[in-house]
């Protein structure tokens, strides 16, 4: 390992970021330097605006992973090697597209034709929590406060731990699949043994198969589930702000995008065009 690349773990550690948030910067500090052939450190200005030119105009990579590509750059230069720089790239504009929609009974087909017993029991709750992939792998027993109901996420997004609130289903669920793998450390753990938990690709592929076999023609992958939770729950009645703290979102601007995607919910437009042929 180099004295660069150690430096810059030092400092995510020091931030307390995920591993994730640190894995990112280091893939995008290492294709830097494969693509210049030299140590960050020694690249100028004007190359770093080159490189982000190319990522648009050669690569055409999408606006979101440009920025992720720049932060842990920008990481690198500004705690690492402390350095300032500043470059002047015209970034693509990201395209604002609505995700696949699934309904409730969309949904209930496709964790039926989920086969194993453990993913359908993560989807469930995948579903009936409003998790993310990597929360839902991560979960442990212990996490699982069954008096009140709730669950322990650490580590979400953003580094941060948070509480949900689990249904008086999901508390059911959770039990009976307890009772039928007797998880002593990681909740959903891995065929190889209790002492690893199952891997994200794994629960991928199990939605993906259990999607075929429903039937389901939409595009969608198992993150849709998450966006089900949301809109079905909105559609529901919840709050924004509970909503916000289900998702685990830092800005309630992020939980109100589902609103955009609902257009029919709570809409009190008149129809212009009733009894239209009727009328003089």
């Amino acid at each position: 390992m180099t004295p660069l690349r150690q430096s810059l773990i030092n400092e995510c550690q020091l931030r307390g970021y995920s591993n994730r948030t640190r894995d990112t910067y280091l893939y995008a500090v290492e294709q830097l330097a494969k693509y210049y052939h030299q140590s960050p450190d020694n690249i100028s200005d004007a190359q770093l605006e080159e490189y982000f030119r190319s990522l648009s105009l050669k690569r055409g990579l999408s606006c979101s992973t440009i920025h992720v590509q720049l932060n842990g750059i920008h990481f690198l230069y500004k705690y690492v090697l402390k350095r300032a720089f500043s470059i002047n790239v015209v970034w693509p504009k990201k395209p604002r597209t609505i995700p696949t929609l699934l309904s409730k009974l969309e949904v209930k087909q496709i964790v039926a034709s989920c086969r194993h017993e453990k993913y359908r029991a993560m989807l469930k709750l995948y579903y009936g929590g409003g998790l993310r992939l990597n929360e839902v792998t991560h979960i442990k027993v212990e996490d699982i406060d069954g008096a009140r109901k709730t669950l322990r996420i650490h580590n979400g997004k953003g580094n941060k731990d948070r509480d949900v609130v689990l249904t008086e289903s999901l508390v059911h669920i959770l039990r009976a699949y307890w009772l039928r793998f007797r998880a002593t450390d990681w909740l959903f753990y891995s065929s190889r043994g209790m002492a690893f938990r199952v891997s994200d690709t794994s629960v991928q592929r199990a939605f993906r198969e259990a999607v075929k076999r429903a039937g389901i023609k939409k595009k969608c992958s198992v993150h849709s589930l998450r966006h089900a939770y949301a809109t079905h729950q909105l559609g529901g009645g919840m709050p924004l702000n509970q909503l916000q703290q289900q998702l685990g979102h830092a800005d309630i601007r992020t939980t109100q995008h589902y609103l955009h995607w609902l257009p029919e919910l709570n809409n009190g437009a008149q129809d212009l065009m009733a009894n239209w042929d009727g009328e003089s």
